[in-house]
């Protein structure tokens, strides 16, 4: 970082981050140009002892799509530091071309010290130190995290006061432009960093829908994936949106508003207030909320859409009566690289590849149940190796589970991840719960013998023709049905010739017909 101005040094200690970053996000120009060649891109969030205020105005680096990012050296090195949505004003998010926890050796809890020109930092007066460390002291709290949603407005101002970003006076969409009718409004508020479940399934919808629709809107938060992804699609208005509230304006003169999760559905019921029409599609059999809002969010819907049978029989016994639709999700067209494939299988040689792919943001997906599996089969048959891909905030735990495994391998995210169920011999899902389970779709087009639980919606997409079943839970019922996979070749085949006829009633196609019959129910077009 060139020595143009005087330095300060900030002290923290280590909160959370895996200590790896989002190629996409870090890879971009001109974050990649500030760094220079990116072998292993890192983050990392830190603590520090007092609330800070960053400058954007006085910083000659602007950053990406997200937020403005500042210069600065952590024990010498370069690294860029960038305020993470929503947290306080004291936390700070570090990118750095290098796996931090790796090269320092940081664990949580650990002191750091990082260098910023001292001209970047502005000290913030006590009123605003006060009321913001209040807050964030009792956010937590279940009672005062009600407290704090009632006072979300001050929350907004305080936050904007410190900040001063420019971002907040952009202009995000032409308001001009929605005086015209469209005919589907769809909405997906969903926070994610990477593209993944309902994201990746409101971008297909879409895209087919372009097709037979003559005009479509897509409602989405200004700085997720999914905003820059169907700029290429035709007849299609882009709003980005920064919250619930900028969202609610951007539906208006729609023919029907389609809601893909539950801040949408939220956003699409305030709108019927004043007349519009929704559907909502509920990806998960979580239990549904009692709140009198909620319900009337679910009874005021056109129609509620459940990916599969286990879903639409919840909604159906929690709200009686009201109309329902069962439509599942798709697999995503794409196809796998041959060469990628042959990588995987060639650092695995002679192996047999048992593999498994969810986020690690909970317990949910039965990662705790697969490397007991794996216990189990470490010692009778080494040649099985666990493959697991995902990352989250449990990843760490995950890993100190595994610890230990001779035969399991973590390999983070990849954004590619067709590539690697190509390579594997048997996809192991072994999930408690389960709303449907969309990566499924993409192993049966692959063709690849599913093991998974028997619960959720897995049993709308796993039949005997190209999968097993097992109880929830049971480690050992699932080692067994791995090894008796992995001693029946035959069987095997079948198997994966059965997930492929299977695979035909799970395409993209007819996921947008299903939803074109079920708009034309409605008088869209």
């Amino acid at each position: 970082m060139p020595e143009r101005a005087s330095h300060i040094t900030l002290r923290g200690h280590v909160i959370s981050g895996r200590g790896t970053a989002s190629r996409s996000r870090v890879g971009e120009s001109p974050i990649s140009d500030f760094f220079g060649e990116l072998q292993a891109p890192g983050s990392l969030n830190v603590a520090f002892e007092k609330p800070i205020r960053f400058d954007p105005e006085k910083v000659a680096f602007p950053g990406g799509h997200r937020a403005y990012y500042w210069a600065a050296e952590i024990n010498g090195s370069r690294c860029l530091l960038t305020r993470a949505k929503g947290h306080p004003l004291h936390i700070v998010e570090v990118l750095s071309p290098y796996r931090l926890r790796e090269k320092f050796q940081l664990k949580d809890g650990d002191s750091v010290e990082i260098k910023v020109v001292s001209n970047l930092v502005v000290d913030l007066s006590w009123e605003i130190k006060a009321i913001w460390s209040i807050f964030w002291e009792f956010r937590g709290s279940w009672y005062a995290s009600r407290v704090y949603r009632a006072l979300i407005g001050p929350f907004w101002l305080i936050r904007r006061l410190a900040t001063q970003s420019p971002q907040y006076h952009a202009k995000l969409w032409n308001r001009e432009r929605l005086q015209g009718d469209v005919s589907v409004c769809h909405i997906n508020l969903a926070r994610v960093s990477k593209l993944r479940g309902g994201a990746r399934q409101t971008e297909l919808l879409v895209r087919e829908l372009s097709r037979v629709l003559p005009k479509q809107r897509l409602v989405v938060l200004q700085h997720e994936v999914l905003a820059n992804r169907l700029d290429d699609v035709p007849n299609l208005e882009i709003c980005r949106v920064r919250n619930r509230l900028s969202a609610l304006g951007a539906c208006r003169g729609a023919c029907l508003l389609h809601a893909h999760e539950t801040h949408a559905a939220q956003v699409a019921y305030v709108a019927s207030f004043r007349g519009s029409r929704y559907i909502i599609t509920r990806r998960t059999d979580s239990p549904i909320g009692s709140s009198f809002f909620t319900r009337g969010m679910y009874r005021n819907a056109k129609t509620v859409v459940a990916l599969s049978t286990a879903i639409e029989n919840q909604i159906r016994k929690k709200f009686a009566g009201i109309p329902t639709a069962r439509i599942p999700d798709a697999w995503t067209p794409r196809d796998p690289s041959k060469s990628k494939q042959l990588e995987i299988r060639q650092r695995h040689e002679g192996k047999f590849l048992v593999g498994h792919i969810a986020a690690m943001d909970g317990e949910g997906k039965g990662h705790g149940v697969l490397l007991q599996a794996a216990r189990i089969l470490q010692e009778t048959n080494p040649d099985i190796h666990f493959l697991l891909l995902g990352s989250g905030r449990l990843e760490d735990k995950f890993r100190q589970q595994g610890r230990g495994l001779a035969n399991v391998f973590f390999q983070g995210w990849q954004e590619d991840p067709f590539s690697w169920i190509a390579a594997f011999d048997i996809f192991a899902f072994p999930s408690l719960r389960e709303g449907l389970g969309s990566i499924l779709l993409d192993v049966l087009r692959a063709g690849v013998p599913i093991v998974a639980s028997r619960t959720g919606g897995i049993p709308d997409v796993v039949t005997d023709d190209c999968g097993t079943l097992v109880a929830p839970g049971n480690a050992d019922a699932l080692a067994q049905e791995l090894l008796r996979l992995h001693n029946s070749p035959a069987v095997r085949e079948r198997l994966s010739q059965g997930a492929k006829a299977r695979a035909v009633e799970f395409s993209s196609l007819k996921m947008a017909e299903r939803y074109v019959d079920l708009y034309r129910t409605l008088d869209v077009f």
